[in-house]
């Protein structure tokens, strides 16, 4: 593994440990507990573009060398 590889993994798992800080929010969109505030719309974000990076981690682990 080189060493930008290495990095990309230090940051996901950096991340992954940052989001459970939002977990009591996480939560309760989970449950379909939605507001309409803007600190949810926040989350929502967020989360989003949490999963679009680790789609986009995954896919390029995934391609062959």
């Amino acid at each position: 593994m080189d060493a930008e590889y290495l990095q990309a993994i230090a940051a996901r798992d950096q991340l992954w440990s940052n989001l459970r800080v939002l977990l009591p929010e996480i939560e309760e969109l989970a449950a379909g507990t939605f507001g309409d505030s803007q600190r949810e719309r926040q989350v929502i974000h967020l989360l989003a573009r949490v999963v679009v990076a680790e789609l986009q981690f995954r896919a390029e682990r995934a391609e062959p060398e």
